[in-house]
Formats: C-alpha cells, structure tokens, sequence
C-alpha cells in the first residue's frame, strides 16, 4: 500500500479501538484528543500536496464552507471560549471533512479499491468486535473493561453498516459479522446504537424494482420487530436500560429513560435563540449546560442542537446541505452500482447505511465529537464518492467502445 492508504488504513484500525487511547494521558489531554489534533491538519495536508482533485471532491463543498464559517465563528467569540475545548471541538469537524476529500482522491486514482477499505476497514471492525465481546465474555453485559460501551456502539453503528451491506451482495462472513456485532451492541445496552442497528437491517435489504425484493423486506421488517419486542419484554437488563434509569418520559404507556435530555435540551435551545443566526462559538454549549444544568452533563446528547447553538442558523444550514448531499450522492452511487458494479455496490450502500446510521444518531446522542466515529465515517464515504466516480466512467466508456466494436462488426458482416 502507499503512504496515503497507510495512513488511512492506520486511523481506522486506531479508531477500532474507540476509547481505549482515554486510559492515556498528555496533560489535561486524553490521547484521543491528542489524536484528534493531530488528524485534523494531516488530512488537509495530505490533500493540498496531492498535485490534482477529481471534481467529484466538490460533492464536499457545503462542509467545507462549514468548517470555514465555524473557524470565522470561533474568531468572532473568541475571547468567550475555552481554549483547549474549542480546538479539539474544531478538529473534529475539520478532520471529518478531511478525511472525505482524502479518500475521495485517494479511491479515486485507481479502478480496483483501495485495500484500506477492502481490507483494513472490515478488519477493523472485526478487532473492534472481538475486543468487546471479550470484555463482554470476562464482566458480562455492559461491560467496559477493554472499551466503553457507549463508545463502542458509536463505532459499531459505522461497522454494521458495512457488514450488512456485504451480507446483501453475499460478500463471506457479512450475515456472520452482522450478528456478531448487533449481539455485542445489543449487550452493551446503549439504547440509541441498538435502534439504530435494528432500523439499518431492513433498510440495507431494501429493493423497490421487484416483488421479491418488497417480500424480502417486509420478512426482515418482521423479523426484526419480532426479536426486537422479545428482547424487549423478556430480557430484564435490556427492559431495565430503556425504562428504569434517570428521567422518565412516557410513550404509549411506557416510561422511557430520557437520561437528562428533557432538562438539558430546554435550557441548550433556550441558550442558542439568544444569538440564533451565528451561535455562540465552537463548544459554547458545553459551557451553558455546564453553567445551567451541572459539570456533569457537557454535552447536549442532540447534535443538531450542538451545531445550532454553537454556530446558529447559518451553520446548521451548511452542515445540513453538506450532509444531505453526501447521501443524496452514496445512494445514487449505490442505485448505479446495483445495477452496473455490482463488484462495488457494498461500498456505496455501506456508505449510504452509515450516513443514515450516524444522522439518526445526531438526534439523542453526540456521535459528532468522537474522532472514533467521524474519522471511518468519512473514510467510508469518501471511497464510495471517489471509487464510484472513477469506475463509473470505466465502464461506461468500456460499454461504448464495446457498442462501436458490436457495430464495426456487423457493418463488416454485411458488406
């Protein structure tokens, strides 16, 4: 492999590890957030000294202006922020922006794919699951020995997304894996990586050109529902996670934890209307709910809302646009390849599946500030937007010159 791909493939196997890197420290610092500042101007580098960008890269232009309006913002608040905080805040963005344009132009030079997607991603996603359900083996459900669960299930959401996209065009082990790793995420009882895993399984069998694949769909749908409400009346500690701890709310008659999030979204939109059209600086939400709410809750567990407050209407706008194109493109990308590259579709529905899995999880949870999570998120991306560009015109100037060849020969056979 060259430089390029090793250093991508590298971060996905460092990501696999989610948040063990915390157990080391530099400073006030984890290693993860030394991690995090460390990626974020390597990508861009890395990109800027590549001597030419494949148009495709301009799929990334919405979060690109993003980044610039959330680096224009922090100058504008500056002197309101924590220093340290807002940096790491900072690179996330920017590293996850970074690694899309890097991939893109790396999966972009040549037609087979790069082995840093065929090879280091589902590796790592196979240590990533092996290594908490080693803990899971050693302390049982929940366990956190090795790595966080919640922070293994944000990895999780990203590595099934891959799995059941090789299940669906029979890749080895696809189903195999994607059992494995919905098993570990459903013992890790993390509520929100759990529904998300559920949602992706029918959604990746989705095929509306056919009657089959509509009865394909509705099997897995019911399967699906029906392990789903077993599990969920029947296995105590998974009842227990949704329903008996922290704040409650009731639906439908069932009282679902809320872990906080009805106290703290209140006060975090009452904040961000104070200055709704640029926001209050990167990681200013943390400060407000840290002020307001308690030096325990920091987070908003509502991405959207994070990226509201902090960089108002304006950014929220950019980062919406960006991310709905990145999905708009990985799902045409996905619908040509079903049907021209079917070698290559599972890159681009694994990249579609990721995308949906982490905007689903932006709403309760904060996927967005974990380099674990954004970092092989992009990658992914990235290899399906660039890949896809490069084979498509392939094959469809193999296919025209293959029609000009079929014609040449039947105007030979006549004459």
């Amino acid at each position: 492999m060259s430089f390029y791909q090793n250093i991508l493939s590298i971060t996905l196997f460092v990501c696999g590890l989610t948040d063990l890197l915390r157990v080391f420290r530099l400073g006030g610092i984890t290693a993860l957030g030394i991690l995090t500042l460390i990626l974020a101007p390597t990508t861009w580098v890395l990109v800027f000294i590549r001597s030419k960008m494949p148009k495709v890269v301009l799929v990334a232009s919405w979060l690109v202006l993003f980044v610039i309006f959330a680096l224009i913002d922090w100058l504008w608040h500056y002197s309101t922020l924590i220093l340290v905080t807002t940096i790491q805040n900072l690179s996330l963005y920017i590293a996850f922006v970074g690694f899309v344009v890097l991939s893109t132009i790396q999966s972009n030079r040549t037609f087979d794919l790069p082995k840093y997607i065929s090879q280091s991603f589902p590796t790592a996603i196979k240590i990533s699951v092996g290594l908490y359900g080693l803990s899971l083996l050693i302390n049982g459900p929940g366990a956190s020995l090795i790595m966080g669960p919640r922070s293994f299930a944000l990895f999780a959401i990203i590595g099934i997304a891959w799995c059941l996209a090789a299940w669906r065009y029979r890749l080895p082990g696809g189903l195999l894996w994607a059992s494995f790793t919905i098993m570990a995420i459903a013992l890790s009882f993390s509520r929100t990586a759990l529904l998300i895993a559920l949602i992706l399984f029918p959604l990746s069998q989705i095929s509306l050109k056919s009657l089959k694949g509509w009865v394909r769909m509705g099997l897995t749908v019911a399967l699906i529902a029906t392990v789903a409400y077993l599990a969920f009346t029947y296995v105590e500690p998974i009842r227990s996670r949704f329903t008996a701890v922290g704040d409650n709310a009731t639906v439908g008659g069932v009282q679902i934890n809320t872990s906080g999030r009805n106290v703290a979204w209140p006060v975090a939109y009452a904040s961000a209307m104070e200055s709704p059209w640029i926001g209050k600086g990167p990681s200013s939400v943390g400060i407000v709910l840290g002020e307001r709410v308690g030096p325990a809750f920091i987070h908003p567990h509502n991405d959207y809302l994070r990226i509201f407050h902090d960089y108002g209407l304006i950014g929220l706008t950019f980062w919406l646009l960006g991310y709905s194109q990145l999905i708009i493109k990985t799902w045409q990308n996905w619908q040509w390849a079903d049907q021209y590259d079917r070698a290559n579709a599972h890159v681009h529905l694994a990249a579609f599946l990721a995308l949906v899995a982490v905007s689903l999880s932006m709403i309760s949870d904060n996927v967005i500030v974990y380099i674990f999570s954004m970092a092989p998120l992009g990658i992914l991306v990235g290899a399906s937007l660039g890949s896809g560009s490069c084979r498509k015109k392939m094959i469809k100037s193999t296919s025209k010159l293959s029609l000009v060849s079929d014609s040449l020969e039947q105007v030979a056979v006549k004459s």
